[in-house]
Formats: C-alpha cells, sequence, structure tokens
C-alpha cells in the first residue's frame, strides 16, 4: 500500500502510548525516508512518542527542526516536560508559544496551571487564571480541574470552592480534586462532605476516588467506613488495583487492625510492589510489631522485592530489633548510602544507640543534605553532650545558606542549656531566632524558656513564658520545675493554680515541679496537700519519682520517720536514688545508725556508687569516728571506687573555666589567692569564723581553714571579681553541693562586693542578693 502522513501519524501515536521506543526511532527513520517530517500531524506525533519515552533530547530536536508547529505541538512537547516535573521548560515554553503568536488551548492551559500548583506558586497561577478567562477557556472541564487543583495546592481553599461551585458540568476528576485537596489542606471532615455530596450527584467512583477516600479514612482511623470502602472496592471490580490495595492496608493499620491489613497483603500471594511492602511494614512498627516488622523486611528481600529508600528509613525506626550497621550495609549495596532520607534516619539510628561517631561518619557521606539531616545531626551531638561539635554544626549549616526552622533552634537552644556552655551564645541564638521570625514557635519558646532557667536566668524565662502565644504542657512544666530550682516555691505554686484554673491536664511531671517547689521551701504540708491532689482528684497513680520527692521533703525538714513510713508504703523496692537521700539527711541530722543501713543499701545495690562510701565517710568524721571512716576509706580502695572530683564552672567574655579544689592551673592564679586573702581579711573582719566541721581529714584546724578557703566554688568566685568588671553579676555552676561553710562566705562575699551571685549546685540555684541573703532562705 502506498504509505502517506495520516497512517504514519497514527502508528506515531500508538508506539507513543506503548511507550516503544525503539518502534518509534525505526518510524522515524521511516519517516525521513518518506519525507514526511515537514507534514505537521507527523512532527507533533513524533515528539510524543519520544516524551512519552522520557527521550526528551530527541523529542526537543524534532520540535526544534519542525517547520511548521500548531497548538498541538506546543502542547505535546508541554505536556512532556509537565509529566517529567521539568517545571522550568514548561513556564518557558508556555511563554515563548505565545510570544510566537500560538494561542494556547485548554490542555496547554491546563499543563501550565499544574505545573504552577507543583510549585506552589499563587501569584503567577493568579496571572495564567486571568488569561484562560480572557480567552473564555475558563469553563472547560480541563481548565476547570487545572484551577481548583492550582488554588488547593496553594492553600486557598476558599476560591477553590468558589471555582468548584461555577463549575456547570463536573467530571469524577473535578470531583477527585477537591476531595485529595481538602485533604491535602488538613479538612478531613470537610472532604468527606464533599464525597457525600458526591454520592449524592450520582457520579460513578473511580480507582483515584477510592485511593483518596480510604487515605481520608486512615488519617480519621475510621475502621467500619474503612470495612464498608472496601466491600465497595470488590463490587466496582477495584480490588486488584495496586493503589487502592495499599491505600486500604495503610488505613488497617492507622486503625490497628492489623490482621485485616494482613490478610489483605497475603491476597496478593506477598507478589505486592515495594510500594506495599513498605506500608506493611510501616503499619507494623506503627503497631509495636517491631519483631514483625523486621521478620516483613526480611521476607521482603527473599521474594526479590527490592527495598527503596523509605523502605530503608521505615525500618531503621525497628531498635532496637534490627542493627543499624546490618541495614548500613545493604544501604551501600544498593546505593543508597548518599540519600538524603536514607542517611538521615541511619544517622539517627546510630545517635539512639549512642554512637555519634559512625552518625558523623553517615553525616559527611550524604549529599544534598537538607534541613531534617542538618538538624538530625545537631540533635544528636547535643544528646550526646557534644557542645562544641553542636555549635560547629549549625555554624556550617548556616554558611552554607540552609535556613534554619524551629526544631534547629530547639535542638541548639537546648544545648546551650548545658552545663559547659556559653551564656552568650545562647543569647546570640536566642537573637537568629527573633532574626529568622522562629522565636514564637512553640518549640523554641520551651527551649529558650528552659535554657534561661537553666542558665540562671530565671527572670528572662519567665519573660519568654509570659510572651508565649500558646502554651504546652511542657511550657507549664518548665516554668514551674524552674522557679522551683531558683527557690521561688510561691512562684511556682501560683503557675500550678494557673494551670488548675485554665483547666490544663496536669501530668506526672508536673507534680515532680510542684514537690521541687515544697521541698526547697520546706513546705511540708503543702507537698501532703499537692500529693493528695494528684492521686485523689488527677488519679494519677505516684510513680518512684514521687516517692523519691517525698522521701526527700521529709527527709530535709528532719522528718526521717515519715521519710521512711513512704518507703515501707511503696509497692517496688526502694532505689539506690532514694536511699542516698535518706543517707543525707542521716548526715545532716545525726542519724548514724539509719545513715549506716541507708549506705549498706546503696552499697548492695550500687557497689560502684562513690556517693555511698562519701557520704558514710564524711557522717563518720562529723561524730569523730575516725576509725570507722578509715574502714570506708579502705573499702573504697578496695573496691577501686574513686570519689568524684568538685568542679566549679564560671563563665567570663563567653569563655568557660574550670576550677577544682586548691587548683593552681590557671595563669592568674597568682591573683586570684590574693583576691582569696583579701576576701579572708575582709570576712574575719566582719567576724567570719570558718566552720572547720565541714572539713572531713583528720588534720590540726589551721589546715582545716585552709582547705575551706580553697574550695572550688570561692576559686571560681575570686576569679570572677577579678575578672569582670566591678558589680556585675556572676554565675558560678558546681558539680556537688554547695558546703555550709562556703554558703555563709559566699553570703558575705556578695554583701561586701555588692554583687549578685548566682550559684548552681548538684540540688538548686542560690541567688546571693548584695544584701547578704540567699534565695534558698538556708535551707539548702
Amino acid at each position: 500500500m502506498e504509505m502517506d502522513c495520516s497512517i504514519f501519524s497514527s502508528v506515531l501515536k500508538v508506539s507513543a502510548t506503548l511507550c516503544d521506543e525503539l518502534f518509534g526511532r525505526q518510524l522515524h527513520c521511516q519517516c525521513i525516508k518518506f519525507g514526511f517530517l515537514d507534514d505537521v500531524s507527523v512532527g507533533t506525533s513524533l515528539v510524543d512518542t519520544y516524551m512519552k519515552g522520557s527521550n526528551f533530547k530527541d523529542g526537543r530536536n524534532v520540535f526544534d527542526e519542525m517547520k511548521e508547529r500548531n497548538v498541538v505541538t506546543w502542547t505535546t512537547l508541554i505536556s512532556g516536560y509537565a509529566r517529567n516535573s521539568l517545571n522550568e521548560e514548561v513556564l518557558t515554553l508556555f511563554m515563548r508559544m505565545q510570544n510566537e503568536g500560538t494561542q494556547p488551548n485548554s490542555f496547554t492551559f491546563a499543563a501550565a496551571l499544574g505545573v504552577l500548583a507543583e510549585e506552589g506558586v499563587g501569584g503567577r497561577g493568579l496571572q495564567v487564571h486571568t488569561v484562560v478567562v480572557k480567552n473564555g477557556l475558563d469553563k472547560t472541564i480541563p481548565v476547570s480541574n487545572s484551577l481548583i487543583n492550582l488554588y488547593l495546592k496553594c492553600g486557598n481553599v476558599r476560591k477553590a470552592r468558589i471555582l468548584f461551585d461555577k463549575t456547570e458540568v463536573k467530571s469524577v476528576v473535578t470531583w477527585n480534586s477537591i476531595i485529595s485537596g481538602y485533604a491535602a489542606n488538613g479538612l478531613d471532615l470537610e472532604a468527606l462532605g464533599m464525597f457525600y455530596s458526591m454520592r449524592l450527584n450520582h457520579v460513578r467512583l473511580s480507582e483515584s476516588s477510592f485511593a483518596s477516600i480510604i487515605k481520608l479514612c486512615a488519617n480519621l482511623k475510621e475502621l467500619r467506613f474503612t470495612e464498608q470502602l472496601h466491600c465497595s472496592v470488590v463490587k466496582y471490580g477495584f480490588v486488584f488495583d495496586q493503589n487502592i490495595r495499599t491505600a486500604l492496608m495503610v488505613a488497617y493499620s492507622k486503625c490497628m487492625a492489623m490482621l485485616d491489613a494482613l490478610r489483605l497483603f497475603k491476597e496478593t500471594g506477598f507478589l505486592g510492589n515495594v510500594v506495599s511492602w513498605t506500608a506493611m511494614i510501616s503499619g507494623f512498627l506503627q503497631n509495636n510489631g517491631k519483631e514483625e516488622a523486621v521478620d516483613l523486611f526480611s521476607e521482603m528481600k527473599r521474594k526479590g522485592v527490592r527495598p527503596n529508600e523509605f523502605t530503608y528509613s521505615v525500618i531503621l525506626t525497628a531498635l532496637p530489633a534490627i542493627s543499624p550497621s546490618e541495614v548500613h550495609a545493604q544501604v551501600v549495596k544498593t546505593n543508597y548510602e548518599r540519600s538524603s532520607t536514607v542517611g538521615t534516619a541511619l544517622l539517627d539510628a546510630y545517635v539512639k544507640l549512642g554512637k555519634v561517631d559512625e552518625a558523623a561518619e553517615v553525616f559527611r557521606g550524604i549529599d544534598n543534605k537538607d534541613i531534617v539531616t542538618w538538624s538530625a545531626m545537631l540533635a544528636g551531638y547535643a544528646q550526646a553532650g557534644e557542645t562544641e561539635a553542636a555549635i560547629n554544626i549549625f555554624s556550617e549549616l548556616t554558611k552554607g545558606g540552609v535556613k534554619p526552622n524551629e526544631f534547629t533552634f530547639s535542638s541548639i537552644l537546648n544545648v546551650c542549656a548545658a552545663t559547659t556552655a556559653s551564656m552568650g551564645q545562647g543569647k546570640q541564638f536566642h537573637g537568629f531566632a527573633i532574626k529568622s521570625r522562629l522565636d514564637s514557635s512553640l518549640c523554641v519558646s520551651s527551649a529558650l524558656l528552659t535554657m534561661y532557667a537553666k542558665k540562671g536566668h530565671i527572670e528572662s524565662a519567665e519573660e519568654v513564658f509570659k510572651r508565649q502565644r500558646e502554651k504546652d504542657l511542657v511550657s507549664w512544666n518548665s516554668m514551674i520545675s524552674g522557679y522551683a530550682q531558683h527557690g521561688q516555691a510561691m512562684k511556682a505554686l501560683d503557675v500550678f493554680k494557673e494551670m488548675k484554673k485554665r483547666k490544663v491536664k496536669m501530668d506526672s511531671v508536673t507534680f515532680i515541679g510542684v514537690f521541687a517547689a515544697c521541698t526547697h521551701a520546706g513546705l511540708v504540708e503543702e507537698g501532703e496537700k499537692y500529693f493528695d491532689i494528684m492521686v485523689r482528684d488527677c488519679k494519677i497513680a505516684p510513680t518512684k519519682e514521687h516517692n523519691s520527692c517525698m522521701v526527700d521533703l521529709y527527709s530535709r525538714a528532719g522528718k526521717l520517720e515519715k521519710a521512711m513510713k513512704v518507703i515501707d508504703n511503696m509497692p517496688n523496692l526502694a532505689g539506690s536514688t532514694i536511699w542516698r537521700t535518706i543517707l543525707a539527711a542521716c548526715r545532716v541530722h545525726k542519724k548514724t545508725e539509719l545513715g549506716r543501713l541507708a549506705a549498706e543499701k546503696i552499697i548492695a545495690m550500687k557497689p560502684e556508687d562513690s556517693a555511698a562510701y562519701v557520704l558514710l565517710s564524711n557522717m563518720y568524721a562529723e561524730s569523730g569516728d575516725w576509725q570507722e571512716r578509715a574502714k570506708v576509706r579502705k573499702l573504697m580502695n578496695e573496691r577501686n571506687v574513686k570519689k568524684e572530683p568538685g568542679y566549679s564552672w564560671i563563665e567570663v567574655k563567653n569563655k568557660t573555666y574550670a576550677f577544682l579544689a586548691g587548683d593552681r592551673s590557671h595563669p592568674l592564679k597568682d591573683q586570684i589567692y590574693m583576691k582569696l586573702e583579701d576576701l579572708s581579711t575582709r570576712l574575719k573582719d566582719l567576724g567570719y569564723e570558718p566552720d572547720t566541721s565541714y572539713v572531713l581529714q583528720d588534720i590540726d584546724d589551721e589546715h582545716k581553714e585552709a582547705v575551706l578557703a580553697q574550695h572550688s566554688e570561692r576559686l571560681a568566685i575570686a576569679f570572677g571579681l577579678i575578672a569582670t568588671p566591678k558589680g556585675s553579676p556572676l554565675l558560678i555552676i558546681k558539680n556537688l553541693r554547695v558546703c555550709g561553710d562556703c554558703h555563709v562566705v559566699i553570703k558575705l562575699i556578695a554583701k561586701i562586693e555588692e554583687r549578685e551571685i548566682v550559684v548552681r549546685d548538684s540540688n538548686r540555684f542560690h541567688h546571693f542578693s548584695s544584701d547578704g541573703v540567699c534565695s534558698c532562705g538556708d535551707f539548702w
């Protein structure tokens, strides 16, 4: 038969539909041979063949060589680029075709509007909408659907609904667009309402209709409706559609009906694609089935289904049922180690196991790190207490042009709350958060509150708390704990009362903060009252932590009988922390026999815990029983138990300095000791007499006085006094409790130097005012 252009055009369309590029090339050669390339219909079909085979280069070459092009030719090329998300090419060609005098048709506009929807460019979309109306194409179904989709993806739900209501002929695509758009904007119930209207209008449901509405059921955890839809899917004959099956499995998983999800999955004979396997693995993990998820992951590989990046990201959350190093090896074999998604999940898994070095190695290998990756690595360093490394990561990400989000700021501010972190840096990050307009974000403001409270700036914490537009339970609990740690018990209890007034649901952490406030202020009766409120009104069963707080409350007040009664009534055996509280109280209140019992309990539970030996040794020393003290010290040596050294830290000009008792390593040691001698003279002029009972060594009183004068906190204060401007406040952080003699001395130093001195010891904050008064009310 004689070949003509119409035959070649028709055959090329078939080739494009089959995505058979080889056949398309052969036809291309025949077109050249017969001289049909000048025909616009043949050229357009050739462009379509190459674009549907994702061969953009040859498709574009054919387009560029065509002598004549019509609107269908332009639309074919534009649609090909749009299908493959080459958005810039689509928009460039859309503008070029109009500049060259070709007016877009409804399908051209639909393709361009689809790209603008993906980009979320509402402004440019509005301009195109104007051109559409001008050309009278806004009533056509493809354009109308694309406009509705555009406004929904840009978050303009109201405008989309207006267009939907004005659309006279609504196809199933129109209904599907509005339903999925509502769901994407978090309007799940409104989406269900539209589905109901769709059914009332007798629109036949498509595969996409079912997929969208089943996803809604997953979001709303509607099991019964999911089951009804499952029946309809069978009735419509869509049960073998892979997308619908996967959506049903996800919905059953989220409704905690894993047996139904697994039954549906088994119906495929475990022959589903990687998406359905990943959905099932994720479902088991969401329903605390880590072992089942790992087994399914292994079965997936045996069936020859290759995991994708989402599969690896999901299975890495199955700790400790799976080993990250094993998954890491598989990730490397499948060339996913540089993927941002997989790499982030892998480094997060290593961080959770405390393997920060391995996490950092993974981090360095990731290409195109996004903000989630940077934030995960920063959070890893923060959890490991590696302050400097975390700050360096933050600096790197900002220098690389990555914009920090609220979670990044939350992590770096938590880093700055650490003992050795610089308060100056914390304030800088606060300023950066304000500049980025993220300081009012709930997780950032909560982190700021915690940082200021932990670094001794309770007034700044209070200011952040007051400015919070919304407060979650973490904010309330942090403020109560902050006030408690700073000795402001009444303010802590006022916050609790405000919570109660606003009907904020309290948790066990809330009451731990309340009990701490009562403990630090010696409010025994108040503590008992709030314990009753917790149990009776809030229906919170006392935990080990609550009982520990009550033991601490009674012990500090010298009510050791009541403390022991709490221990006796506990459902489980008291832990070492509770007995350590009893031991410390026995030392203060001279209860040697009970102290010995407490020490024995601690040593039996934790033979390596130096605190028990030290407290018992000190108790014997205070009672003058040097023989028993020597036995305890001997036992420590035999068991190789080392006493934790007492450190004190002070920050000066954004640099943190550490001091040990009797420390002479500082470059300004001569000036520091001269300042200590000067202070000693001035203190004695005020009538100060050293309390040598706090020196628990069998040495003469003169040497005891010298030991007291060189405690680490006094060295840090002396350095602060010579290294900072006169009148500026000092913040000292100590890893152990401040001794009674140092407490008296710091009150006097604050008075004679006219400075506010804040000391944070292992127990609480002490605010020493310039008039010689401590916030603890000497209930230290």
